[in-house]
């Protein structure tokens, strides 16, 4: 290819990327228009350690410290209750039904399918539980001391939907369970306390008994 072809087609090809009626553009030096500063940011991890350092120094990390164990020792004496019922005023027994229909087929660990989807399982036929459950609001003696009499450790668990556990735990020598979160309340449907929950195969019977002055 000879130097006047090689000329013709760098000639094209700048008129093809041209826009038309433009002349094409010269670098143009405008000049400084402020200052130019370089451009520094701290070193996060560092700005983290650097206040830890510091709150270490004036006191703040134990203080914090401090504000969490009293938070979680808050926390252990009196949970935070889901579900607030109020004190039965009539006696009151239903019977509730625990079944229910898988969603999705069952298998052990080498991949043997022991139970379909659709199949309806009553847990009662596979277990061997049969504590009485008392439901109650901690708050109230009255309540307190009813379910102390149901029962001991052996035969009843003591449940409280409202109150302190752990203070009851050390005034009575029983130990007290927290309905956390509101499991058992909304499982079993309870309207009113105490309840009391009892295996009546092949449902559970609950039953809902007054206390206190007019109280059986």
């Amino acid at each position: 290819m000879g130097r006047r072809t090689r000329g013709m087609i760098v000639a094209c090809l700048g008129a093809a990327l041209s826009f038309p009626g433009q002349t094409p553009a010269m670098a143009k030096n405008f000049g400084s228009y402020g200052p130019v500063f370089p451009v520094t940011e701290p070193d996060f991890l560092e700005e983290i350690l650097s206040r830890f350092r510091m709150m270490e120094e004036n006191g703040g990390l134990a203080q914090m410290e401090r504000d969490m164990q009293a938070r979680t020792r808050d926390y252990l004496e009196r949970p935070q209750s889901a579900a607030i019922l109020a004190p039965a005023e009539e006696y009151r027994a239903f019977q509730f039904d625990p079944s229910i229909v898988l969603d999705r087929d069952l298998a052990d660990h080498q991949g043997t399918v022991f139970a379909r989807a659709g199949t309806r399982v009553n847990p009662l036929e596979h277990s061997g539980f049969s504590k009485r459950i008392v439901v109650i609001d901690g708050d109230v003696e009255d309540q307190v001391g009813f379910a102390l009499a149901e029962g001991n450790e052996l035969d009843t668990l003591i449940v409280i939907a409202k109150g302190a556990p752990l203070d009851l735990m050390r005034r009575h020598g029983r130990r007290f369970w927290f309905d956390q979160d509101g499991v058992i309340v909304n499982r079993f449907g309870l309207e009113h306390l105490p309840s009391v929950i009892t295996r009546a195969d092949p449902v559970l019977l609950i039953e809902e008994i007054p206390t206190g002055e007019d109280g059986q």
